[in-house]
Parts: C-alpha cells; structure tokens; sequence
C-alpha cells in the first residue's frame, strides 16, 4: 500500500470516529454537526417542533404597566400609549408644550402659536431585536448562541401570535435589518424565517464593521413607539455606560427586557490538559497549563 492510500485511509477512518468521541466527550452531545456553512439556524421542521414546544409552555402575557389616568374612553378600555402619528387637531400653544410640535404651518397664515395634537396610541406593538453578530455564531455544547438567540425570538413571536400584538423583527449582524410589522396568524414563521437565517463566520474586516449596539438602541430609540415593548436578545458584549444611559431613556416610554445568551464555556473554562486559547482581537496565544493560570485567565 502506498504512503498516499495508507494516509487516505487513515483520514476516513478519523472522520468516522471523530464525531463518536466528540459526543462522549460531551462537546456535541448528539446533536448532528452542520458542515454546511449557508444553512439555516432552523430547518423548518425544527421551528414546527419549536412551534409545538411553545404552545405547552407558553404563559399569558404580563400586562404593560403604562396604563392609561382615564381608564375608559368611549367603550373601550384606554391604555395609555402615548401620542401616536395620525394628525388630529391643533390647539394654542400653552406654556410647557414640545417646540417640535409647533405647526409653523398654520402660524404663518395666522400669526398665531398652535401645537399639533396627535391622536393617542391604543394598542401596544413589539420590538424584537436578535444579535447574530460574530460573537454569536460560537458554541460548544448543544447549539450555537446564535440559534439559542433565535430560539428565545421564537418564544416572544409565539406570545405576540396568541395575543394579536403587531411585531417586528430587528436583526443585528453583519448589518441592521427590519422586517415588517406582522400581526395575528403567520407573525412566528413569518419572523422565524427572518431569524433563522444563516450564520457562517464572518472576514475579520467585516467583523470591524459590524455596528456597535448603541447606534443600533439609538436608531430604534427614534423608531419605537410610547408603551412599546422592547425585547433585547444577545450577548451583550460590547456594553458600556452609553448603553446605560440609552436603556435608561428608552424605559421612560417603552417596557424593555433583555435576555443574556451565554455558552458555558464563557463562563466556566473547558477541564481540559494542555488548553490553548487565542484572542480574536490581537490573536495573543494564552497558555493555560497551571491551575493559577486558569485562575488567572479566568478572572
């Protein structure tokens, strides 16, 4: 046998165990290795599977706590929203009232300050933002943060489809996307099928390019309407004390919850002889060979 057909048949047997021994080891536990790298987070027949998971652990939505002074206006129950879009009237202006909602319109023709008045928002809508950025697309047990992220997204997509709840889907990646407004019957496939997208790793320049999370918060800060609900999902990773201050200016109108995706390797390093880590940002090698220089990193 030659040098070349020995190796070759080396190399198909290794990949015939490798995945075997990857499972006992507990770094796949079962799960089917995707090798395609364009493939969906979520294949259909695992987002009906989700789908049927939901329906039996899904609870009832917790009531927004912006609630209108006048709790009935005309027949039906007002919770207050906040001033919408829709045009309704123009009154004086009084002391206090925004200078942006000046109708500088109808002053020129009157000589005379008026304020717009817009009509009051009644029904609450949502706001999903996924994170599928490369700090994402990392994983080493069950799946990767990426469709665990996805996954979560599926869970409030479900609540809003049982409750009627206009929902749109935001995805941050490689860039910042919106979807449409769904609402009522097909709003989980129609944003499943927008977050399950696929996920390969990303060039280290399109890395440096992906947007920060505050410009993201900023641009939807703008967008979101007053008794929203906001739903952050990722990991959070480029945090800093403007996205404090952003947070805490959305929460004046909107009812926010975030969601930390987190790989347990993140938290608690591999018990593996001889572990080796390189950084993604300056591909430093860090030898983790002692005991105190597990501590160390670890810290």
């Amino acid at each position: 046998m030659s040098l070349l057909s020995f190796s070759k048949k080396l190399f198909d047997q290794a990949r015939q165990f490798l995945p075997v021994w990857l499972s006992s080891n507990g770094f796949l536990k079962g799960v089917e290795a995707r090798t395609v790298q364009n493939q969906p987070l979520l294949s259909e027949a695992e987002m009906v599977v989700l789908a049927d998971e939901l329906a039996l652990i899904t609870q009832r939505i917790t009531a927004n706590p912006k609630l209108s002074e006048a709790l009935r206006q005309g027949e039906q129950s007002s919770p207050f929203m906040g001033a919408g879009l829709e045009y309704e009237e123009s009154r004086p202006y009084e002391m206090g009232d925004e200078i942006r909602r000046i109708n500088w319109r109808l002053m020129a023709k009157t000589g005379q300050v008026y304020t717009k008045l817009f009509q009051e928002e009644r029904q609450e809508s949502w706001v999903i933002l996924v994170d599928h950025r490369q700090s994402m697309r990392f994983g080493t047990r069950v799946r990767l943060k990426a469709t665990q992220a996805a996954r979560v997204a599926g869970y409030f997509a479900w609540l809003a489809q049982q409750a009627n709840i206009p929902v749109i889907g935001a995805r941050l990646a490689e860039s910042f996307t919106l979807t449409p407004s769904f609402e009522g019957r097909g709003t989980y496939s129609h944003l499943m099928e927008s977050f399950a997208v696929a996920c390969p790793p990303l060039s280290a320049e399109e890395v440096k390019n992906e947007p920060h999370i505050n410009d993201v918060l900023l641009a939807l800060k703008q967008q979101i309407q007053p008794g929203s609900r906001l739903i952050l999902i990722s990991d959070f990773h480029d945090i800093n004390q403007k996205t404090t201050e952003i947070l805490t200016a959305l929460q004046q109108t909107a009812k926010l919850k975030a969601i930390v995706i987190k790989d347990r390797v993140e938290l608690e390093l591999p018990n593996v002889e001889g572990l080796q880590l390189q950084s993604i940002t300056n591909q430093r090698i860090h030898q983790l060979t002692t005991e105190s220089q597990r501590t160390s990193y670890q810290a």
